[in-house]
């Protein structure tokens, strides 16, 4: 049930969205966390073209993530913890014009920046078309929810406290989401409340989670950097 509610409030229109989670969903707060970059996947395909929620919406079902069977950290289990990831996908300086929103120090080689707003930022593979989905691509993405209470491993960036969510069903991405020294409103009116940031990873990266919280630790929240409720 609240797997469908989660899906049904893609579909609702931002301006008259509630500011809070489902009353009931405490039990899924975590995954909601870490899904809330859907709801770009489905303004993305709206501007590709498709004009109906309902096509959004099965976008965002077929394309949401990675294909079947690839259902646990690449780098797998027994290296979770340990060094980067040798298969892996090299993590590079960042030298290109700073995003908004959300600025890099570092990015993985090959890459380069899709799109940035104050909310979110996106990275595809240098060449990749612009817009489409979201699938293999990185999402950092602030967030107003409530942190979350658990995870799958509990991480440290920049001195702030985080999870880890290795999703291992198919067809989802890794997720960490982290604390900051930020605040934001979630709507007009309402009181400030901490601002963290989620960063969607694609398995195909190929990185462990010492590799996945390097990245993070490049992030930079910068001046006037918003986070969505969803």
């Amino acid at each position: 049930m609240n797997d469908v509610r989660s899906l049904l409030s893609e579909v609702v229109p931002e301006d008259i969205r509630t500011s809070g989670p489902w009353p009931d969903a405490e039990p899924d707060i975590a995954r909601g966390r870490a899904l809330l970059a859907r709801r770009r996947r489905r303004r993305a395909a709206l501007t590709a073209g498709t004009g109906v929620v309902a096509a959004g919406l099965a976008g965002v079902l077929l394309l949401a993530g990675t294909p079947a069977g690839d259902s646990r950290p690449s780098a797998g289990p027994g290296s979770s913890t340990g060094g980067p990831a040798t298969t892996g996908v090299a993590l590079v300086a960042y030298e290109g014009a700073q995003p908004k929103g959300y600025t890099l120090r570092s990015i993985p080689q090959g890459w380069e920046v899709a799109s940035a707003d104050s909310i979110a930022l996106v990275l595809h593979r240098a060449g990749t078309p612009k817009g489409g989905s979201y699938k293999d691509k990185i999402v950092v993405e602030g967030d107003l929810n409530p942190f979350p209470k658990s995870g799958d491993q509990a991480v440290e960036v920049n001195g702030h406290k985080g999870w880890f969510f290795a999703h291992k069903g198919a067809g989802y991405s890794v997720t960490l989401i982290f604390r900051t020294d930020q605040r934001g409103r979630p709507a007009p009116g309402l009181a400030e409340v901490p601002l963290n940031v989620m960063v969607q990873l694609p398995h195909s990266l190929n990185w462990n989670v010492t590799t996945m919280v390097k990245f993070a630790s490049g992030i930079t929240v910068a001046d006037g950097a918003r986070g969505a409720v969803g």
